[in-house]
């Protein structure tokens, strides 16, 4: 894929922050780079064949497919489905939506005039600077370096760890241990391919950050009446619904580790509640965190308007008493369809929007929804334990 021009200060026509980049240029010779369904499939399809089905071919050769011991059946791994069929598969499924929904959001800074003339130079370049990081190669190489060291890790601590040493990914000969067929496999393949995909997203994400704190210190329009509540910005937070497909994939793979821990090791599901809250709340930290940066200019934006409204209400209502209290010639029907009333009626209806004014560009609602996405891919190592009727009573009663 040819790297993005650069953006002009007077159109703004695509922004493929989660496509594109020195990857998606390894994978156009497979014909699986592009942003059509048919290429989102076929690197869905390249994904799932090349890493979980690979692994279950490989193992089934040396009889490890289902062997002799749950630790022994790589069909019975459960972060290798965690992995390789649910958060590997997700995050290229999510690419799409994230850059829909992203491409969305930075047209509507500026079709809806929010980003001034003055700044909007600034602003573009801010996006061009952005996408030159994304396909920056010595970024892609840092990556794939360490990728392939945590590989390596693995790879080794698979052997000499006695704790888990003794599964599918190792065979034992004349008393020695190497990796299995389906174990080389994964240190070669499998792990770089998904901790790519994973330290992307992160690398991206980081990207993203810095784009909406450059853009959160630009002089932008805001309204503290504005309609939304927000200043105008409440647009933000309506992007957070398509992080959730990358928050549910981070947190499947944690999961699946979890629940191996448990079926491997007998370890106890109680035992990582407070880690599960920490990944829970540094997943929605991580996807809402950046909205943050505008709270500074909201707020700004809101005292000025309460100090303003505050002062013209102070005036119109000596203006009205001066023309009306106690002298009016009218009767109360002619008084209430007065201008004047009216006029007082909707500058109250102003200055109410104004006091109510967020200075966080979401809503609760979105908070919640990506915590509730970040928080099912527990369910089932849960289960594991506890029966998932009485999990599931436990969730309805803290909705009520």
């Amino acid at each position: 894929m040819a790297t993005t021009e650069p953006m002009a200060n007077t159109v703004l026509t695509h922004f493929p922050l989660f496509e594109g980049g020195p990857f998606a240029k390894l994978l156009k010779p497979l014909r699986l780079a592009g942003e059509e369904h048919r290429h989102v499939r076929r690197r869905l399809g390249f994904a799932v064949l090349t890493t979980w089905v690979a692994l279950a071919v490989l193992a089934a050769a040396q009889g490890l497919a289902i062997g002799p011991s749950w630790r022994k059946s790589m069909l019975l791994d459960a972060a290798m489905y965690a992995r390789y069929l649910v958060a590997l598969p997700l995050l290229i499924l999510a690419t799409p939506g994230l850059r829909r929904k992203l491409e969305t959001i930075v047209h509507h800074f500026v079709e809806a005039g929010l980003v001034k003339e003055r700044e909007q130079e600034t602003f573009f370049a801010n996006i061009n600077e952005m996408l030159r990081w994304r396909d920056s190669v010595a970024a892609a190489i840092v990556i794939v370096a360490w990728a392939v060291v945590k590989a390596v890790i693995f790879g080794f601590g698979t052997i000499s760890l006695a704790d888990i040493s003794d599964t599918w990914r190792v065979v034992e000969t004349a008393g020695h241990r190497a990796l299995s067929l389906a174990g080389w496999w994964q240190v070669a393949f499998c792990e770089p391919l998904y901790e790519i995909a994973m330290l992307q997203l992160l690398y991206r994400l980081a990207l993203w950050w810095r784009f909406l704190w450059k853009t959160s210190r630009l002089e932008l329009q805001l309204k503290a009446a504005h309609p939304d509540g927000a200043g105008g910005l409440a647009f933000l937070g309506m992007g957070l619904p398509a992080f959730q497909l990358p928050a549910f994939a981070v947190a499947a793979s944690v999961a699946g580790t979890l629940a191996n821990l448990i079926l491997w090791m007998g370890a106890s599901f109680a035992s990582f509640k407070y880690a599960i809250v920490v990944v829970v709340g540094a997943l929605v930290g991580l996807m809402a965190g950046p909205l943050v940066f505008f709270t500074r200019q909201l707020g700004s934006v809101k005292q000025r308007a309460v100090f303003s409204c505050g002062t013209l209400a102070i005036r119109q209502l000596r203006a009205f008493e001066e023309k009306w209290l106690g002298t009016s010639p009218l009767g109360a029907e002619e008084m209430l369809q007065d201008a004047d009333f009216s006029a007082v009626r909707d500058f109250n209806a102003t200055v109410t929007a104004v006091q109510n004014m967020k200075t966080l560009p979401f809503k609760l609602k979105e908070l919640i929804q990506l915590a509730v996405a970040s928080s099912l891919p527990f369910l089932p190592v849960a289960a594991i334990e506890i029966p998932l009727k009485d999990i599931l009573l436990q969730v309805l009663k803290l909705l009520k």
